[in-house]
């Protein structure tokens, strides 16, 4: 039969392993989701590259076929809009990155709190131990004074079967014969005649 506090202990065990299942699915959670943001990082600077090759052979291309004004004219316009879009694409590169770097932030915050959490169950579950081991011994302790009490009054009422003790009037009296033997170490007690 499992008294209150076992019962409690293992309630507070339950409680830490299906938090330990929470922080462990989270963590990997958030690993997954670092993960695709840098693979999406890493394909939108090869898309940055990319565009940046293409716009230059572009460029290239028109400079060939138009004459000097014409090409200085679309060689501007040209490098104007491809610096534009490559700002446009190297933000969005930052912010995915940005992004990956939080998520790391609070990956490492969840690892940190279940470690927390950990340690606090295991703190809770050595207090509860202790408690259960005090009461235990409170409890046994307890038992061998009443039982020490039992046998006492087992002993008087077989001295008063004997006639050891009995009444005299309104007072107890006792048998100690006729050469009574003394005990204690100034001879304060005397033995009753068995």
């Amino acid at each position: 039969m499992n008294t209150p506090l076992a019962d409690d202990v293992e309630m507070v065990r339950q409680s830490l392993a299906k938090l330990l299942a929470i922080a462990d699915r989270l963590d990997a959670r958030n690993l997954q989701t670092v993960q695709a943001l840098e693979a999406a990082s890493v394909a939108i600077d090869r898309g940055v590259s990319r565009l940046d090759a293409g716009g230059e052979h572009f460029a290239q291309s028109a400079l060939g076929v138009i004459d000097h004004q014409a090409r200085q004219g679309v060689t501007q316009a040209a490098t104007e809009a491809l610096a534009s879009f490559r700002q446009q694409l190297q933000q969005s590169a930052d912010i995915a990155h940005s992004a990956a770097r939080a998520m790391d932030e609070q990956r490492h915050g969840l690892t940190t709190a279940r470690r927390t959490l950990v340690w606090n169950g295991l703190l809770a579950l050595l207090l509860g131990s202790l408690l259960a081991a005090g009461g235990a011994a409170w409890v046994a302790h307890r038992s061998m004074q009443e039982l020490a009490q039992a046998h006492f009054g087992q002993n008087i009422l077989q001295a008063t079967q004997r006639g050891t003790i009995t009444r005299c009037g309104d007072a107890l009296c006792v048998k100690v014969g006729k050469k009574p033997r003394r005990y204690g170490e100034a001879g304060q007690y005397v033995l009753l005649q068995e």
